[in-house]
């Protein structure tokens, strides 16, 4: 990852950043006490289903990969389950690029049991891996290695990091507590 920068660095144009910020508080962004994905509880949470159901605002966020691509040159476009997987999907429907997905766990089932990838991939291709929110990166981290396990070069990248993640995204998202407004930290 050394040659993308740190996480704080932005990937993708300010006005895009700024649109991004003001559709999550407009359509995607809830305020109560949630229990993360991450074990850790949070006053808001990011429904980035209520952004991804809108094709418009899928593909708009999809675009916003476009500087990511051109530097990392992937291969393959990967997702996360689930919300990676749709955010990859699109990504790949744009650049042309083929995509795979990539499992919490293995399925257990079918022609491909007990395996963690869906779809071909070729040891040593440079995939693009793509989340949805992180918060500590744990999930993204994990597919991360599972994918380098099997010979792939992998560079990690997620649409919303809460902030708590080392890990490069689109853009970097919270909120002061009782808040009502984004502020990229």
């Amino acid at each position: 990852m050394e040659y993308l920068g740190s996480p704080d660095e932005p990937v993708a144009p300010l006005p895009e950043l700024t649109w991004l910020k003001k559709i999550i508080v407009e359509r995607a962004l809830t305020r109560g006490d949630y229990l993360l994905s991450g074990g850790i509880h949070s006053d808001y949470y990011i429904d980035k289903f209520a952004l991804f159901s809108d094709p418009q605002i899928l593909r708009r966020i999809a675009r916003m990969f476009t500087p990511l691509i051109t530097a990392t040159n992937p291969d393959l476009i990967g997702g996360t389950e689930l919300g990676g997987v749709v955010i990859a999907t699109a990504v790949s429907q744009l650049s042309g690029i083929p995509m795979i997905a990539v499992r919490k766990q293995p399925k257990g089932y079918g022609a491909f049991a007990n395996e963690y990838v869906e779809g071909p991939y070729t040891a040593g291709q440079n995939v693009l891996l793509l989340e949805d929110v992180v918060t500590n990166g744990r999930e993204l981290i994990a597919a991360q290695h599972r994918l380098e396990t099997l010979g792939l070069r992998v560079t990690p990248c997620a649409v919303v990091s809460r902030g708590l993640a080392p890990v490069r995204a689109l853009i970097q998202f919270s909120l002061p507590k009782g808040g009502n407004t984004a502020s990229e930290n």
